[in-house]
């Protein structure tokens, strides 16, 4: 008898949680780096073209999200990238930079930065130590952090350096109606939008422009 009963809870418990990862799943809708393409006019950001810019660094914070994933605020939609979602938003970025013709640029390695002996500092497995990267003078750095996300509202911060100035730190959310449908398709597309719409708003703010 006592068997049964414990066996009985031990099935409860599996059902309840493969019932309650159900629910935090829901109708998942899978985003890739590479079908990500920038759906708004380049001339509208004209302004951009011509100039450099470095991507310094993108970083998830949020709490309501997950590594691969983001939500419906109802849990019903997961949206889940190929990759994580701070380089889903880099690869990302990146198309849209160069989409409105931002020349994107690497760090450059600072020369004087040298031991004693005229070697440069390093790690041991090759790469250079601290301090050894900069960015061109001139030529700001963009840095991306994800605050909260879900389909529906999304809470971002933008840095941009340059110099070694911090021109800005700026908090940005960004909003969408609530799902139309529930086509995988439809949705990845929305994912997809939701990228863009992030993009442009910070091309257009004011204080970003003049940071740039």
């Amino acid at each position: 008898m006592k068997n049964s009963m414990k066996w009985g809870g031990i099935m409860a418990f599996c059902i309840i949680g493969l019932f309650l990862t159900g629910c935090a799943s829901g109708t998942k809708i899978t985003m890739t780096q590479e079908k990500y393409a920038p759906s708004f006019r380049a001339g509208d950001y004209s302004r951009y073209k011509g100039k450099k810019l470095v991507l310094s660094s993108f970083y998830n914070q949020a709490q309501n999200t997950r590594t691969y994933n983001y939500f419906s605020p109802d849990k019903k939609l997961n949206y889940e990238g190929n990759v994580s979602l701070d380089n889903l938003y880099l690869n990302s970025f990146t198309k849209a930079f160069k989409h409105i013709g931002v020349n994107l640029v690497d760090y450059t390695y600072d020369d004087d930065y040298r031991n004693h002996h005229g070697y440069r500092y390093g790690y041991w497995w090759g790469g250079p130590g601290p301090g050894g990267y900069k960015a061109p003078k001139g030529v700001p750095e963009f840095q991306f952090v994800i605050l909260s996300m879900t389909d529906q509202e999304f809470k971002f911060k933008v840095l941009v350096f340059k110099d070694g100035a911090t021109k800005l730190d700026k908090e940005y959310t960004v909003t969408m109606a609530a799902a139309a449908t529930d086509n995988p398709t439809e949705l990845e597309k929305r994912g997809y939008q939701l990228v863009d719409l992030a993009f442009t708003t910070i091309m257009r703010d004011r204080d970003f422009q003049r940071a740039f």
